[in-house]
């Protein structure tokens, strides 16, 4: 009951009457459809549709829009931003006779986008998605759920839908379940601002106009806050302490948890840095999941350890919402 209650405040806060604009026929360079519901469709999956992210990374994308107002209005609709879990691809559209999918949105006024995170499947986490994206998928490997990659993606994609009069950048909310739950946590935490490759965090802002941005509300699912603890806890991170850091020393992994988030990957569902056909070994630490996960795996001791206190750190400073400065209070 507390999550519908929290989601009709984020809705009710979001949805206004759209400003004026041409129609609908493109978003981020994505041809639209119009469905039999009148919906607008911008995406596919046969087998992709890509458009550059900040770095030129291609990533896939799927974008619906709400039926055409029948004033000729149209465009600046708030949008909510839905995540897809590890392992998987951005959310289908749904079929036109439900509310399945985007239409979850759409069939309530907003503008929905959803994309497959950097790395996995068609956002050059397949070999034949590298292939199509030549250079542009050097750096495309998952760098998990890294404020700098994936969570600047939907900002930077976003951003150019404000610019091009589609979405409204006061009026964005965000969702999602356990990997998007943390994209979503991310977002909120990060709320208005951009957190660079330096790890300096800048404002928020679309990349041609320069329109302020921001996260009006978000519905995080089953999400981390702190990814290191969530996944090696060491029993001190306590429920009922106000400001519950992850202290002391390092814990012990979930190693049947963590193998199988490991092994999704490794069987086909994306590429990790150093995975074929990217080089090998990797060169970028922060983003060297397997290396991490073989230092964790060698076990104690891990006291005095530089190598296992980086990795640490690493997830600290630019894996999670926890970390992230707080001297401005979150979206709701």
């Amino acid at each position: 009951m507390r999550k519908l209650v929290l989601l009709l405040v984020i809705a009710g806060s979001l949805l206004v009457v759209p400003a004026a604009h041409a129609a609908i026929s493109d978003a981020l360079g994505i041809p639209c459809t119009v469905a039999s519901d009148g919906v607008r469709e911008c995406g596919s999956s046969a087998p992709r549709s890509t458009a550059g992210s900040w770095d030129g990374t291609p990533i896939d994308v799927n974008i619906a829009f709400p039926p055409a107002p029948p004033s000729g209005t149209d465009g600046d609709y708030p949008l909510i931003i839905v995540g897809h879990g590890y392992g998987g691809s951005k959310i289908g559209f749904g079929a036109a006779d439900s509310t399945a999918g985007l239409r979850h949105f759409t069939s309530q006024g907003y503008a929905v986008f959803s994309m497959t995170d950097r790395g996995f499947h068609e956002s050059c986490g397949s070999n034949a998605s590298i292939t199509a994206g030549g250079s542009a998928c050097d750096n495309g490997y998952i760098h998990l759920m890294d404020d700098r990659y994936e969570v600047r993606d939907a900002q930077f994609l976003v951003g150019e839908l404000a610019d091009e009069g589609l979405a409204d950048g006061q009026r964005i909310g965000a969702t999602g379940g356990s990997y998007g739950g943390g994209l979503s946590l991310q977002l909120a935490t990060l709320k208005d601002r951009v957190m660079m490759p330096d790890g300096t965090l800048v404002p928020w802002t679309s990349p041609v106009d320069h329109l302020p941005m921001r996260i009006a509300g978000a519905t995080p699912n089953i999400p981390w806050s702190d990814l290191a603890y969530s996944l090696t806890p060491n029993g001190r991170k306590l429920d009922y302490v106000a400001d519950p850091a992850y202290t002391g020393r390092m814990g012990i992994e979930k190693e049947s948890f963590n193998n199988g988030l490991y092994a999704v990957v490794t069987l086909g569902a994306g590429k990790y840095c150093a995975q074929s056909p990217f080089p090998s070994p990797c060169t970028d630490f922060g983003a060297d999941v397997t290396a991490w996960k073989a230092r964790i795996e060698q076990g104690e001791p891990y006291d005095g350890d530089p190598s296992t206190q980086a990795v640490l750190a690493e997830i600290q400073a630019h894996h999670s919402a926890y970390y992230i400065d707080h001297s401005e209070p979150p979206a709701p």
